[in-house]
């Protein structure tokens, strides 16, 4: 009887031995199918990472430059009211460090701030002049492309740049 049982166990056997290896080849293959997705989702996600990384400094850097055009401004308003605007930024007693490298221009009629940043492509610029009738001081604050930094320009903000109003954190 022992025997029988055997016998009619054997079709059994070799099925599920079928099955569990047709069931690891399917796994196998699956698997090999998945890996490029997996790791294409992976570096899809590193890029995102990156991306939003670049963007999180990019506006870290842009709120210091506001910051420091809105101290510019003011202090360069209150040396004109005691007489002329400041020639340095030592004058002002506004120190300008990393991320930036400044450069102040003046004459008798307006001062201007250029912040260049030493990583990242946004420059920015902050003008404080007579008006034209000579009584009152106006402000202009600009931030565009690194690449037109120091150009020429006359009336606002240099070719392809935009002004805007920096945020008062006082």
């Amino acid at each position: 009887m022992v025997n029988t049982l055997s016998y009619k166990k054997v079709p059994s056997l070799l099925a599920a031995a079928l099955l569990a290896m047709l069931g690891l080849l399917s796994m196998h293959q699956e698997h090999q199918k998945q890996t490029p997705y997996v790791s294409g989702a992976w570096s899809g996600v590193k890029d995102v990472a990156s991306r939003l990384a670049e963007r999180e400094a990019t506006l870290k850097r842009r709120i210091e430059a506001e910051e420091l055009l809105l101290s510019f401004t003011r202090a360069q308003m209150t040396r004109y009211y005691w007489g002329e605007f400041a020639s340095s930024m030592n004058e002002l007693g506004i120190s300008v460090g990393e991320p930036f490298i400044a450069k102040l221009e003046r004459s008798r009629s307006d001062t201007m701030l250029w912040l260049r940043p030493e990583h990242g492509v946004e420059a920015y610029l902050a003008i404080v002049r007579r008006d034209s009738s000579g009584t009152q001081l106006e402000t202009l604050h600009c931030r565009g492309n690194l690449s037109q930094l120091g150009q020429p320009f006359s009336g606002t903000c240099p070719d392809g740049w935009d002004q805007f109003l920096p945020r008062d954190n006082s």
